[in-house]
């Protein structure tokens, strides 16, 4: 039986990191509030609205929507996943035994952070820090992927 992982040709690696630094440096940046990015009025499928806000909620409905910070974890994840599953040049079962080795790490790290902010961040703060939780696991894999590579 074949157990290997169906993978992206090698040639997507150098996609996936065009577009995820620049991403995630942006996103970051996004983050501190240094620069306000516009928002504009977009026909989103479900608008929760925020609580004691005027929007209209329900389905099919139009509401403002930060675009860039939208597209700058949308392409995080493009780019990360583009990354994360493309294959090495030479892929064998080193490079198999690295990968799984670095999910699991990733993950560990990742929930390990989760029970930590269950733990001590409350109200607004926790839903955004959750937000940004989204990424942690891909991001860690690829720090993390890529440093065990380097380090062999």
């Amino acid at each position: 039986m074949n157990n290997t992982l169906k993978l992206l040709p090698n040639h997507f690696k150098k996609i996936g990191w065009s577009i995820f630094i620049p991403s995630l440096l942006l996103g970051i940046i996004s983050l501190t509030n240094v620069f306000s990015f516009p928002e504009v009025s977009l026909p989103v499928f479900y608008n929760s609205g925020f609580p004691l806000s005027n929007e209209d909620s329900g389905l099919f409905k139009s509401t403002e929507v930060a675009v860039f910070p939208n597209l700058f974890g949308i392409l995080i994840i493009i780019g990360g996943l583009l990354l994360g599953c493309s294959k090495e040049k030479i892929e064998d079962e080193y490079i198999s035994s690295l990968r799984l080795r670095s999910v699991f790490w990733s993950l560990i790290v990742t929930y390990s952070t989760v029970l930590i902010l269950f733990l001590t961040v409350f109200g607004m703060a926790f839903f955004t820090v959750m937000i940004i939780i989204i990424f942690l696991p891909l991001v860690l894999y690829i720090f993390r992927f890529n440093y065990l590579l380097l380090k062999k």
